[in-house]
C-alpha cells in the first residue's frame, strides 16, 4: 500500500530475510531504507544518513553522555540516552551533531519539562553502547572511564576533552579546570593532555569535597588546545565551544596586556559599583583582569564595609556600594 511506505515501519530482520531469498544485496536494502526506528520507539530517524561514519562528532557524541547525560530505562524498549544541558547554544549544538551523524530526528510533541533535556533515540544509542563494547551502566559521570578507541589518534582525544570542557569545564584566567566525582575518569583525561601535549596537573580536594578530583590545563597547555581546537573546528565546524571559547580566548588578552598590575583598581572598582549592580565576572570583563583579582579588590572592600553582597539568588553574586 502506498501509506505504508511512510507511515509503517517493518521489522529490519523480516526485510534482509526478504531481499536474502531475492538475491537484493544488504548495500541496496540500505540504499533504499527512508526512515528507521528501533522497536516501540515514537521518535524516528528520517532520511537517514547510511552508512554511519565514525568521526570526532561522533566521539563528542560519546564524550556528551559521559559528561552531562543519562541512561534511560523503560519497559519493553532498548535504553536510550538524555542530555541535558541548560545552556541553549550547545543544546542546539547537541541536536546538530547527531543529525550531522544520523540524520533528521523526528520527535513526538516535548512537554515544557524537557525543554532542556534532549533524548537520543533508542536505535542510536544502541550504536554507542555497541561500538564501544559497553553496557548501560558504562556511562555513569562517577564510574565511567574513556575508552581505548579514543586514544587512537590526536582528533578523538582532543574532541573528548572539548566536550568535557563545555559539560563540566571552567574557565579561568589561568586555566582549564574539569573537577568530577571520578578519579580514575580524570586521570584517564590527563593521559589525553600528556599524549597530545598540553601541560596540565591533577589536584585532589580534601575535607568535604575529598570525593572529589579536578584536572586543571594551565596556561601554556591551555594555549596549544586552543590552537588545536581552532584547526579541528575548520574541519568540523559543528565542533564548537562557544561562550567558553571565547573565555579562553579573553584570558589570553588579559594575560597578555602590557601593563598587568595598575594602581587604583580598588578604587575603579568602587566608583563602578556607585552606578550598578554587578558580579565579578562582570567586573572581571569590563577591566580586563583576573577574576582572581577582582575576587581580592572585593574581599577588601567588603571587609572595609565599602560595598555589599546585593544578590545571592543568582549564579553570580551581585555587588554594590553600601549605603
Amino acid at each position: 500500500k502506498p501509506s505504508y511506505s511512510k507511515n509503517c515501519f517493518l521489522p529490519l530482520d523480516f526485510l534482509i530475510k526478504i531481499c536474502s531469498s531475492i538475491d537484493i544485496s544488504k548495500e541496496r536494502l540500505q540504499n533504499n531504507i527512508i526512515a528507521y526506528k528501533s522497536w516501540g520507539s515514537v521518535n524516528y530517524i528520517d532520511k537517514p544518513k547510511l552508512p554511519i561514519h565514525i568521526n570526532p562528532v561522533f566521539d563528542m557524541l560519546y564524550a556528551h553522555h559521559i559528561g552531562d547525560g543519562t541512561v534511560s530505562i523503560a519497559i519493553n524498549r532498548k535504553p536510550y540516552f538524555a542530555y541535558r544541558q541548560f545552556n541553549e547554544f550547545y543544546r542546539i549544538g547537541f541536536e546538530k551533531k547527531i543529525e550531522f551523524i544520523f540524520g533528521k530526528i523526528i520527535r513526538k510533541k516535548e512537554t515544557f519539562k524537557d525543554f532542556t533535556r534532549i533524548r537520543c533515540p533508542s536505535v542510536l544509542s544502541s550504536l554507542f553502547f555497541k561500538y564501544y563494547d559497553l553496557n548501560d551502566r558504562s556511562f555513569l559521570s562517577e564510574t565511567a572511564r574513556i575508552h581505548n578507541k579514543i586514544y587512537e589518534n590526536k582528533e578523538r582525544m582532543l574532541t573528548v576533552l572539548i566536550a568535557f570542557i563545555i559539560d563540566e569545564g571552567y574557565i579561568d584566567s589561568t586555566q582549564i579546570s574539569i573537577v568530577l566525582k571520578n578519579k580514575s575518569l580524570i586521570e584517564d583525561l590527563k593521559i589525553m593532555c600528556v599524549k597530545l601535549g598540553y601541560d596540565s596537573k591533577i589536584y585532589y580536594k580534601k575535607g568535604d569535597y575529598s570525593l572529589y578530583c579536578g584536572l586543571g590545563i594551565l596556561k601554556k597547555g591551555m594555549g596549544k588546545l586552543y590552537s588545536d581546537y581552532l584547526e579541528l573546528n575548520k574541519k568540523y565546524p559543528l565542533i564548537d565551544l562557544g561562550i567558553k571559547g571565547e573565555r579562553i580566548k579573553k584570558s589570553f588578552e588579559i594575560s597578555n596586556r602590557k601593563i598587568i598590575r595598575k594602581r587604583g583598581n580598588q578604587e575603579l572598582i568602587f566608583n563602578i559599583l556607585k552606578n550598578e549592580q554587578l558580579s565579578v565576572n562582570q567586573l572581571a570583563d569590563r577591566l580586563s583582569m583576573t577574576r582572581q583579582g577582582i575576587r581580592y579588590h572585593i574581599h577588601k572592600l567588603l571587609k572595609d564595609s565599602k560595598i555589599q553582597l546585593t544578590d545571592n539568588t543568582q549564579l553570580n553574586w551581585r555587588y554594590s556600594i553600601k549605603c
